[in-house]
């Protein structure tokens, strides 16, 4: 099942001393605001505890802060405020506010004026990337390539690595790199960018668990810390196991720490190099 929460505040009405005219500045008006705030995940439906949540009363007095003042000419910079408070929120994703003025100073006979502004938070990710059949060199880069379609902006490339196989050690070595991302989509709709991604490569989800493929393409790490739901687990369950990640991953992203307080580096350096090792491949470049 999947759904999605949002957190409704109607009807806030403020007083505030914005407007382009210094007397609505130095005398003040009545503005009222309305705010949805999607959120990303919540886990208080099912756990019933504010923490799994957004605190609509702490939402709406920092929201009436800002439209207390102090003084802005501009309705659409203060909405834009507003936006970017509530986009604050750890599990805010996308957020609308409409920010009108009911007593408008104008010759006209208007009910108000209003200005609507909409935002959606981008996040930052780290995916891993790997390939052992075919042209390896070319599957990375066709995973490369199949993220920007999807509509991924992707930031940063690690170096390639030659990597031996773990799990399963009788198949071909791997190429292995992680491309550091960004994008607006949430956790669940960027991994089935990166599976129509892994299909395009030809990969099928047949054969064995951790057996040859000819492309792989894992959510690694999240900037918003921690994701798990029956399809996806972030950080990666095995991330702090395994060197042909954590080399590539520090290359774009050397000051990661795990959201159970270990570093990134810390871990790598744990690993054995002899019994997991990882060799830069010279001959060749992501781009």
């Amino acid at each position: 099942m999947s759904e999605r929460v949002t957190v409704i505040i109607r009807g806030l009405e403020v007083f505030g001393p914005h407007g382009v005219h210094a007397a609505e500045q130095q005398l003040g008006q009545r503005f009222v605001v309305d705010l949805e705030l999607e959120l990303l995940d919540c886990p208080g439906v099912a756990s019933d505890e504010l923490a799994g949540t957004v605190d609509y009363a702490t939402l709406a007095d920092q929201v009436a802060a800002i439209v207390a003042g102090p003084p802005r000419q501009l309705l659409e910079h203060v909405a834009g405020r507003i936006a970017d408070r509530a986009l604050a929120e750890p599990r805010a994703h996308r957020v609308r506010v409409e920010l009108s003025k009911p007593q408008v100073a104008l010759p006209q006979s208007l009910e108000a004026t209003a200005v609507r502004i909409e935002r959606v938070r981008e996040s930052t990710y780290w995916l891993g990337l790997g390939s052992n059949l075919g042209d390896r060199l070319a599957n990375l880069q066709g995973l490369v390539d199949a993220l920007r379609d999807g509509g991924v902006r992707v930031e940063a490339l690690s170096p390639v690595y030659d990597t031996a196989p773990q799990q399963i050690t009788d198949q071909p070595a791997f190429l292995n790199a992680v491309a550091r991302v960004r994008t607006e989509l949430v956790p669940r709709e960027l991994l089935a960018v990166a599976k129509r991604a892994e299909r395009r490569l030809g990969r099928t989800g047949a054969g064995v668990r951790f057996g040859p493929r000819p492309a792989d393409c894992d959510i690694l790490f999240w900037e918003g810390g921690v994701w798990h739901d029956a399809a996806l687990e972030i950080p990666h369950p095995r991330l702090t196991e395994r060197r042909f990640v954590l080399v590539p991953l520090l290359d774009v992203g050397a000051g990661l720490v795990h959201p159970d307080g270990r570093a990134l580096a810390a871990c790598a350096a744990a690993l054995d190099p002899d019994q997991q090792p990882v060799r830069p491949w010279p001959e060749g470049a992501l781009g």
